[in-house]
């Protein structure tokens, strides 16, 4: 269990929860974009689709994690939201997150979370934010993304493909799994903590060594 005491940047404080997508019941404000959400969720995360370049669903990880009951949401209402504002509340939902059961089992790796922000239509904060949380917090074992409408960050498998389009801007969090190396190798930071996570044994000398190599394209 990771410590939920993170130097996060400075925030905000909201309240913001987290429920179930599936089982939770969103305040009456929500219940429209609780069922975009859903079916966004159901029939394109975590289905096949043509132009994905592999086999499988988009998202291989959120039909368990709907299975489970831990695919959670939270909403963070406003059509003008600043850094301060967003930057608290995904805070607070990774701390949420991380103390929330399960902690210690292996379901701990099917907990999935969404902030969402139905009214946001400007999202260059929501990529900045992204990449500062995800640097922050990939030494804490966490994944972080984005998503929004047009979003136009390319797949892995086929570079045509955007699987990050999304119906509202959201960011989404998860563990890091052992399937994560392709988004992680580009940045020697990221390929660190990936493998300090999965290759504890190598010597830490030695794992920095090849964080830099794979980042920079000289693994071989």
């Amino acid at each position: 269990m990771y410590s939920t005491s993170f130097d996060a940047p400075s925030s905000v404080s909201t309240e913001i929860t987290l429920s179930s997508l599936f089982t939770g019941a969103p305040a009456p404000q929500h219940e429209g974009a609780a069922g975009i959400l859903r079916r966004w969720a159901t029939d394109y995360l975590s289905k096949s689709h043509p132009e994905l370049g592999r086999k499988g669903a988009v998202c291989p990880f959120t039909m368990p994690s709907i299975k489970k009951d831990l695919f959670w949401v939270a909403f963070l209402d406003g059509d003008n939201l600043d850094r301060a504002a967003i930057s608290g509340a995904l805070t607070e939902v990774i701390e949420e997150f991380q103390s929330s059961p399960p902690v210690d089992a292996n379901d701990e790796m099917l907990k999935t979370a969404l902030l969402v922000f139905p009214d946001l239509e400007d999202h260059s904060l929501i990529d900045e934010i992204q990449l500062e949380f995800k640097n922050l917090f990939i030494k804490y074992d966490l994944m972080i993304g984005q998503f929004y409408p047009g979003c136009g960050e390319s797949g892995l498998w086929n570079t045509h493909f955007r699987p990050l389009d999304a119906p509202y801007a959201m960011i989404a969090i998860r563990h890091v799994t052992s399937s994560d190396y392709p988004f992680l190798a580009s940045d020697e930071n990221w390929a660190a903590a990936y493998l300090t996570k999965f290759a504890p044994h190598i010597p830490a000398r030695v794992r920095n060594d090849m964080a830099k190599r794979i980042a920079s394209g000289k693994a071989a």
